[in-house]
């Protein structure tokens, strides 16, 4: 946490008001402690800040303090577990580190259930400008580990959507799926491939067996820099090529995992004249009844991962939802810049028995206009 000295020199004013905040600062600096003191944490962070990004302004400097006391660990685990700290301690935090004349809002959001763990705001009314603002936003994964248990080797079949969609550009400017390249190379790259194995199915249109299961990571890495993207979306396709090569070539003594990317609606294939072009329900209920299959797979199962990425309104999520193992297995990416977080989170989900999430924290702050 940055000092008082710190935050207070910014605020302005005479020197009284200095000492009165850095004196609430303290007060608030003890509420916290005790708070995260009392609720013991004892969980592992790991950070990975994603972007800042702050407009010149008066505030700039107090945003900047304010964002990086919101993303401190303890205060994204305590907000993650809930309890003792509230929305209205939130609000008082923030409220008193502001100018009076200043006004926010901030939310915590969960990419694992893209809901919302927490948010607060002060506006009430008022008329307030856009040039003396702050804007921050970070990503974090987070992990609250159980408990470690007894290695299994895995077999990993990676199903990754390539049709025409992915080879856009994002809001960074950056495409798609390059940057899922990448992510899906991090994943292989947290495996132990003296014991792990990783295959790779693409889908557009069809579906396409682009890797066997290897524990070659030269191999895998080269087929996944191959991918190009065109054509529709069959994600069911994408599933049952998964399936038959873990039938076809899966250990016994390993655990079956799928991890499956989209950022659209599944609508291959079509049996429709003509053939829709967004979402099809026949094709969804194929890649439905495809994930069944996974699921009776061995005594266990495939355990399946699936992540959404890009705007909701783009892509299924109660269908990725319903193909994961169980819900807390579907990842949310609003931008494919996150996809290397939620990989990473994955990873260690499989070979520890763990709870992980994404935490996205969004900060504005206006000042009176």
């Amino acid at each position: 946490m940055a000092s008082p000295t710190i935050l207070s020199s910014r605020f302005g004013g005479d020197k009284q008001t200095i000492r009165e905040k850095k004196a609430q600062m303290r007060v608030i600096e003890a509420m916290i402690a005790c708070i995260l003191l009392i609720a013991g944490l004892s969980a592992t962070t790991y950070l990975a800040r994603v972007n800042v990004s702050v407009n010149e302004s008066s505030i700039e400097e107090t945003g900047e303090n304010i964002f990086d006391l919101l993303c401190k660990s303890e205060t994204i685990q305590r907000i993650m577990e809930g309890g003792e700290f509230t929305e209205s301690q939130l609000k008082t935090l923030i409220s008193t580190l502001l100018p009076s004349d200043c006004v926010f809002t901030v939310s915590f959001d969960s990419s694992m259930t893209n809901g919302t763990l927490m948010d607060a705001t002060n506006i009430v009314s008022g008329s307030f400008t856009s040039y003396n603002a702050f804007s921050g936003t970070g990503t974090f994964t987070i992990s609250l580990p159980l408990s470690q248990v007894e290695y299994q080797p895995v077999d990993v079949m990676l199903v990754m959507d390539v049709s025409g969609s992915m080879g856009e550009k994002d809001d960074s400017g950056k495409i798609k799926l390059d940057l899922a390249k990448n992510a899906s190379k991090t994943f292989v790259d947290q495996l132990n491939m003296t014991r792990d194995r990783v295959g790779l199915v693409s889908f557009s249109t069809e579906a396409t067996l682009r890797c066997s299961l290897t524990n070659n990571a030269t191999k895998i890495k080269s087929q996944i820099d191959a991918l190009s993207a065109d054509g529709y979306t069959n994600i069911g396709g994408g599933i049952s090529k998964a399936n038959e090569e873990f039938v076809n070539h899966g250990r016994s003594d390993a655990v079956w995992v799928m991890i499956l990317l989209s950022d659209g609606k599944a609508n291959r294939p079509c049996p429709h004249n003509p053939q829709h072009r967004e979402n099809c329900s026949y094709a969804r209920e194929y890649a439905v009844n495809q994930s069944e299959c996974s699921k009776t797979l061995k005594s266990k199962g495939v355990r399946i991962y699936t992540i959404g990425l890009g705007s909701t309104s783009d892509i299924d999520v109660e269908l990725l939802q319903q193909i994961a193992f169980d819900e807390s297995k579907y990842y949310y990416a609003p931008s494919a810049g996150q996809l290397e977080s939620i990989y990473i989170a994955i990873s260690k989900d499989i070979l520890l028995q763990v709870r992980y999430d994404i935490v996205i924290i969004q900060l504005n702050i206006l000042g009176a206009g």
